[in-house]
This record gives structure tokens, C-alpha cells and sequence, in this order.
């Protein structure tokens, strides 16, 4: 069964911009180490041609933001920008894997509703889903009641450790 999990928490997605982006050697290095340096925990990175993103608390948005100026100033890198107050959805498990078409039918009824994905990232059996903050909450509101009913093969991240719970504790 798949799960989904809301992080309530406010994220900011800081993007470092380059041509050449993907193909920097240690690229992910080069940020990643003076961001752990100041103990800031990294939420995700997203990748792509021209851009690496790395989504953070919003709470620590802007002292990311000088450390990564900070690096961006020492490297082939042309820009870094934010994006602030963004929401975090992730949709862990193996179905992920091995269900086609199981993208679209998750991203099917956001459409209808007009919530606007703004970025995702997927290692495999996870997809996390990035929205403006309000979209999230109805992102995760409508996954949460119309996917059970359409898919089949999604559980809510409350049912899933209620599930559990009721495995290993006894009965009152």
C-alpha cells in the first residue's frame, strides 16, 4: 500500500543556477558541505540540466540563502534564488515501482483542481511532491479522499501506523 505523509512545516527551495550544472564534478558536494557546516537540515534536492535545488526549512531560508551566496560566489555558478513558503507531500512505496501509470493518477485529480505541482523528486520507491503551502494542504486533502476510492492502493500515512500499532499492542 502506498503512504502519504503531509510535512506541515513552511520549506524554501533554494536554487543554484548554471549552465553546466549537471555535469560539475561534486557539484552536490560543493553546497551540501557548508550548509551542514551551519547544521541545516536539507528536506530534498532536486536536479536538473541547469539546477540544483535544495529545499529547506523556511525557518532557516535565509541564513541558507548567505551561506549558499557564499559558495555560489566561489564557483562556475551564475545565480541562486528562493522560493519561499512552499508545502512538502511524499508518496512512499513499492507500488511506485511497479505500477504503470500510477504518476498520472496521482497527478490526474490535481489537475482537475487546478493545483500546480511546483517541483517533485523521486528516489525510487518515494515521490515527494512540492506545492505553494495552501495548495499542499489541498493536494493532500483530496489524495486523501479520492485516492483510496480511484487507485486502490493508497493508505493514509494515519491508517498505515494505525495499522500498526494494532499489530503489536494488545486489545483493551
Amino acid at each position: 500500500m502506498l503512504t502519504i505523509k503531509h510535512y506541515k512545516r513552511p520549506l524554501a527551495g533554494i536554487a543554484i543556477s548554471g549552465e553546466r550544472a549537471r555535469l560539475t564534478p561534486e557539484v552536490l558536494l560543493k553546497f551540501i558541505s557548508p550548509l551542514a557546516k551551519k547544521n541545516i537540515q536539507i528536506y530534498a534536492i532536486g536536479t536538473g540540466n541547469s539546477r540544483v535545488v535544495f529545499f529547506v526549512d523556511e525557518a532557516e531560508a535565509d541564513k541558507s540563502m548567505l551561506v549558499l551566496t557564499d559558495a555560489v560566489g566561489n564557483s562556475p555558478f551564475e545565480s541562486i534564488s528562493i522560493r519561499r513558503n512552499l508545502g512538502m507531500i511524499t508518496v512512499d512505496g513499492e507500488e511506485l515501482n511497479n505500477t504503470p501509470g500510477i504518476l498520472h493518477k496521482l497527478t490526474t485529480p490535481l489537475a482537475k483542481a487546478k493545483i500546480k505541482i511546483v517541483s517533485m523528486t523521486s528516489p525510487f520507491d518515494t515521490i515527494t511532491f512540492f506545492f505553494d503551502s495552501e495548495d499542499a494542504e489541498k493536494a493532500y486533502n483530496l489524495w486523501s479522499s479520492y485516492v483510496p476510492e480511484k487507485i486502490g492502493i493508497f493508505k493514509g500515512a494515519k491508517q498505515h501506523v494505525g495499522g500498526i500499532f494494532s499489530k503489536i499492542l494488545p486489545k483493551a
